[in-house]
């Protein structure tokens, strides 16, 4: 029998469009790798093994009609036939389970979505220092995540960032660093450099300190190469590019930041990135004013809206979905 016909038999077993009898008969291979551990070197393991059958069950019940059971006496006649079917395919398919065959399981080498293996966040007020297993040391700011997927550090270095974080990445030639945001591609050799990528921003900010990164889209098209001192600001409305002017010193870092004479929405931005609340008004006197102070992750969300109030003798309530209204 061609091993096509085996494949086949997987694609309508995960499909859950098989008979009963072939159920039964890819419920026995599996069910093999209890019984046949001298060769277990080339199958999944244990926990692979369980994760994968408990994924093909779950599309079985969504999706099979229930079909008459089988009398006692005739799965015993049916039994030892597919007891020697399903060793055949053990054989043919056990040898091939890590190869990129297309039958519903891609391997673990090719799967989109690998297991996450670590997370890293922040709440809010709160900022992080994580030193990865390369050497590298990477600071969350406040309501920001980091996930290193499944082998980070051993044949590559990707990361995903929402929020915002400063990387101080070391330098490996053979496995370059990566941090992808909602729309972004970032690529590092080794550098230290600062990302900020709330997806409720309309805009994402990269900050070079040393080295130089290599940004580009999601989808492929304009890429940039920052140097040191370089700051570009990405547009998510328009998808395009423009350069900024870089602050002296990422003073979030010390747990504090500087606004000076910056709008309404502006503030609101960042009082949204420290505390994780939005920040809302409708006085005109509110929405015009130009704001210098300092948000200091020490206090609270109600002690820094107690001092804007102060600064514009107004007065604030929370509304029923959570957001402080000044008034």
């Amino acid at each position: 029998m061609k091993f096509s016909v085996y494949k086949d038999l997987l694609k309508r077993y995960y499909a859950g469009e098989s008979t009963k009898v072939e159920r039964q008969l890819v419920d026995i291979w599996y069910d093999s790798f209890e019984e046949e551990r001298a060769v277990a070197e080339v199958r999944p393991g244990e926990e692979e093994k369980l994760r994968v059958k408990e994924r093909l069950r779950k599309h079985i019940d969504a999706n099979k009609q229930e079909e008459p059971k089988l009398k006692r006496n005739k799965q015993k006649r049916l039994a030892p036939w597919l007891r020697v079917a399903a060793a055949v395919i053990m054989l043919i398919l056990g040898i091939t389970w890590f190869k990129p065959i297309d039958f519903g399981l891609p391997s673990r080498k090719y799967r989109t979505k690998e297991p996450i293996v670590m997370h890293f966040s922040t709440n809010s007020g709160e900022y992080k220092t994580v030193k990865l297993s390369d050497g590298s040391v990477v600071t969350l700011n406040a309501n920001s995540s980091l996930v290193l997927k499944d082998g980070y550090g051993e044949k590559q270095r990707f990361v995903q960032l929402r929020g915002e974080a400063f990387f101080e990445i070391r330098p490996l030639t053979d496995r370059p660093f990566w941090v992808q945001t909602d729309e972004l591609f970032i690529q590092v050799l080794g550098t230290s450099f600062n990302v900020k990528a709330y997806d409720y921003r309309p805009k994402a900010e990269i900050t070079v300190s040393t080295g130089r990164v290599q940004v580009s889209k999601e989808n492929k098209g304009q890429s940039l190469l920052l140097h040191r001192g370089d700051g570009y600001i990405y547009d998510r409305a328009n998808k395009r590019f423009r350069k900024k002017a870089v602050p002296a010193t990422l003073a979030w870092r010390d747990g504090s930041i500087s606004l000076a004479q910056v709008s309404f929405s502006e503030l609101a931005l960042c009082f949204r990135d420290v505390y994780g609340i939005s920040l809302i008004s409708t006085d005109a006197a509110v929405l015009s004013h130009r704001y210098t102070l300092k948000l200091k992750y020490e206090r609270s969300a109600s002690q820094t809206l107690e001092i804007i109030c102060h600064m514009l003798n107004k007065q604030y309530r929370k509304e029923a979905n959570g957001s402080l209204n000044i008034f």
